[in-house]
């Protein structure tokens, strides 16, 4: 007959070994899995990118007020474009086969530390105390795809290229971007 001790030690030894396999067993569950969160996006219509220390945020085509961009018109860009280097840069091109030419117009150089805002006001700092710390303005800028080669509706996406003197070109998809208030029932017929 076994000892008191002898059961003890039998018993101890099942409970470890069931209790690593629970712990094996639900450890893995996830593995090979995709999670939800390890390729999230910000929650934002437009493309981001990065070249170096230029980083690009919200990248869009203004929404179009009858529901398309028709070939011939001229699209504004919106984004922003921010610069952590130790030093300045400047966009010197914006290209795109959707369109032979884009104009840029008002600030090109994004300063150290600095962001540029294209086809948008800078945001305003929150109370007295932040106006107060900020060291500098930002730059605005418009940029517009002149007289585009083909129609453009929402949903769709067009190639975009950035070059910037130091970080070098940014490749973007930008989309339209998404209406500002609800679509009237004349907007949404025309967009189909």
């Amino acid at each position: 007959m076994p000892s008191s001790s002898g059961r003890r030690g039998v018993k101890l030894g099942f409970a470890t070994v069931a209790l690593a396999a629970a712990l094996a067993g639900t450890a893995g569950c996830g593995a090979g899995q995709i999670t939800q969160t390890d390729t999230q996006l910000p929650a934002v219509n437009g493309d981001i990118a990065e070249a170096g220390a230029v980083r690009v945020n919200n990248a869009v085509l203004a929404y179009p007020e009858p529901g398309y961009w028709a070939e011939g018109s001229d699209v504004p860009l919106r984004m922003a474009i921010a610069n952590t280097a130790p030093r300045g840069d400047e966009l010197e091109q914006v290209s795109s086969p959707v369109s032979a030419s884009v104009k840029v117009e008002g600030d090109t150089v994004i300063p150290s530390q600095r962001a540029l805002y294209v086809g948008m006001e800078a945001p305003k700092p929150a109370g007295e105390a932040a106006a107060a710390a900020d060291a500098g303005d930002v730059g605005t800028a418009t940029v517009t795809l002149e007289k585009i080669n083909k129609n453009l509706f929402p949903g769709m996406v067009v190639e975009v290229t950035l070059t910037f003197r130091e970080a070098g070109p940014v490749k973007l998809r930008v989309p339209i971007a998404a209406p500002d208030g609800a679509r009237t029932e004349e907007a949404a017929a025309a967009g189909h």
